[in-house]
């Protein structure tokens, strides 16, 4: 009975093994022959080789095209006049790009992908873009003077104090846009507070433009009140 027993387990084990083969078959022809099982069965595997790659491979550049990542620029401290600043829209030897901002120069090459040639906002580069940020338009300022923004809305000029805060946090300050007749300011590399200096006088002089006009504006709606009272007599 014992010997009976143990034939009748391996007749067992056998059927088993048989039924498994039999199950695994079935789904490897299964595979075999229906295309769309064969495809996603390549990209499970494709999928599996790319994280095994990506978790034991060296860590390298990641830039795009795997090149190594360009030089950094030298710093660079100098005031711009309109002209002076068309000369750094990107496609320059260095490939630097400058943006004035609420009479401020900022240097934003590290985002060339935004404001570099082929960018979203290349317009701006080498360019007073206060203009386009403050009226959400992206077409070039092609002005040849410097603008004084005194035309702009007081919501308008609010937006244009919040991009100056924002480029001040995110940019290298490189130095002031230059007025008609104003004189560029000799920088001295050891001045440690040069930066807040030129922004606060940028500041203030936009606070005093955007004053201005609110008196404009004052004085304006009392004349048309008084002639309207006169009016009424």
């Amino acid at each position: 009975m014992t010997v009976s027993a143990g034939a009748a387990d391996s007749n067992d084990n056998v059927a088993g093994n048989e039924k498994s083969s039999s199950i695994l078959f079935g789904i490897v022809e299964e595979i075999i022959y229906s295309p769309l099982n064969l495809a996603l069965v390549a990209v499970i595997v494709f999928l599996f080789y790319k994280i095994v790659k990506d978790r034991y491979e060296v860590p390298r550049d990641r830039s795009g095209d795997g090149s190594p990542p360009a030089p950094e620029l030298p710093k660079l401290r100098r005031d711009f006049t309109i002209q002076e600043l068309r000369a750094y829209d990107g496609n320059g030897p260095d490939g630097r790009i400058l943006i004035a901002v609420n009479g401020i120069v900022y240097d934003v090459t590290k985002a060339k992908r935004f404001y570099g040639p082929g960018g979203p906002y290349s317009s701006f580069a080498g360019r007073d873009a206060s203009r386009n940020l403050a009226t959400f338009n992206v077409e070039p300022n092609n002005k040849e003077e410097y603008d004084d923004l005194s035309d702009l809305t007081a919501m308008e000029m609010d937006s244009v104090l919040e991009w100056g805060m924002q480029f001040k946090e995110k940019y290298p300050l490189v130095g002031k846009l230059l007025r008609k007749g104003e004189q560029p300011t000799n920088y001295d590399d050891e001045e440690e507070d040069s930066n807040e200096v030129v922004t606060e006088n940028a500041t203030a002089s936009t606070v005093l433009t955007s004053n201005a006009n609110s008196n404009d504006e004052n004085v304006r709606k009392r004349v048309i009140a008084s002639s309207n009272e006169e009016e009424a007599k």
